[in-house]
C-alpha cells in the first residue's frame, strides 16, 4: 500500500503524466514539460522545448492558486520519501540545461532520473548530456515504483530528485557506447557526467513581481506555441514573475523538507 495520501498521489501521478480525462491542466500527459520550464531563467528553456516540437500548456499558469496546490502535493510527497540505501540514477539531459545546473550547482527543477539507464525515450532532445547522479542514503527522492500502487510507466524505472539540491558534478570520459546515445538530430551526446547529489541549497529572495496573475506568460506561450517571438514586455513581466515564483516554491519546499537530506 502506498505511503501518500490521496492528494500526494494525486500529484505524483500528474506529474509523471499518468492522467485522463479532458481538463486542460490535469488532463494535460505532458504538464511537466511546462511545468519544468518555470524553473528556469527568462525563457529560455521554453523555447529550447519548442525547437524539439513541445508545446507550452497556458492552462499551468492560467489558476495561479490550483498551481500552487499541486506543488504542495507534490513536496508533500517528496517529504515522507526517503530512499533506504544510496543508489546511482542516469538522465538524458538538454545539454543547455545541464550547464546551468553545472553553473548554479544544483538541480534546477525536478528531475527525472532512471535506474535502468540512459533511456531511449529522452532522446527526443537538441543537443545532450549524460547525467549519472550519485544519491545518498535516506535523501528526500521519490522511488516511483515503490511508492505508487499502480506505476502507468514501469519502463521507465523514474527517481525523481526534487528541484535546490545541490550538485558536485565531475565530468568523465565516455564509453564507447555511450558516444552511440544520440540527440534528435542524430548528434552524440556533448559530455558525461557523474553528480554527486547533496543537501537543499540557499535561494536567493525575490520580491520584484507577485504571483497572483501570469497573463503575460499565457501570451508567451501562445506566442511561442505559434512559433512567433513574444513581445519582449511580455518576456520582461514573465521572466520577473518566474522570480518571485520560484522564490516561493522554494519557501514551499524548505518548507516540506528542511534544510537536511
Amino acid at each position: 500500500m502506498s505511503f501518500l495520501n490521496q492528494i500526494e498521489e494525486k500529484s505524483l501521478k500528474f506529474y509523471i503524466g499518468d492522467v485522463s480525462g479532458s481538463d486542460p491542466f490535469y488532463g494535460d500527459p505532458k504538464a511537466y514539460v511546462t511545468l519544468n520550464s518555470l524553473f528556469f531563467p527568462d525563457i529560455f528553456s521554453e523555447s529550447a522545448r519548442i525547437t524539439e516540437g513541445k508545446k507550452l500548456n497556458p492552462a499551468i499558469i492560467s489558476d495561479i492558486p490550483r498551481l500552487f496546490s499541486f506543488f504542495e502535493g507534490l513536496f508533500s510527497a517528496f517529504s515522507k520519501a526517503r530512499l533506504q540505501k544510496e543508489c546511482t540514477v542516469f538522465r538524458v539531459e538538454r545539454a543547455v540545461d545541464f550547464e546551468l545546473c553545472r553553473n548554479y550547482g544544483k538541480t534546477i527543477s525536478m528531475t527525472s532520473a532512471s535506474t535502468a539507464g540512459f533511456l531511449d525515450a529522452y532522446r527526443d532532445r537538441r543537443g545532450i548530456a549524460l547525467m549519472r547522479f550519485m544519491i545518498p542514503e535516506n535523501s528526500h527522492c521519490i522511488n516511483v515504483a515503490e511508492t505508487l500502487d499502480f506505476y502507468a510507466k514501469p519502463e521507465e524505472a523514474e527517481m525523481l530528485i526534487p528541484p535546490f539540491f545541490g550538485l558536485e558534478i565531475q565530468e568523465i570520459s565516455m564509453s564507447d557506447k555511450e558516444k552511440k546515445i544520440t540527440d534528435c538530430d542524430g548528434n552524440a551526446p556533448i559530455v558525461s557526467v557523474i553528480a554527486h547529489v547533496s543537501q537543499i541549497t540557499e535561494y536567493p529572495e525575490c520580491t520584484s513581481a507577485d504571483t497572483k496573475s501570469c497573463q503575460a506568460g499565457i501570451r508567451v506561450y501562445n506566442a511561442l506555441n505559434k512559433g512567433i517571438i513574444p513581445e519582449s514586455e511580455d518576456i520582461r513581466e514573465f521572466t520577473e514573475w518566474k522570480n518571485n515564483f520560484r522564490t516561493e516554491i522554494y519557501s514551499m519546499m524548505k518548507s516540506f523538507i528542511g534544510s537536511s537530506l
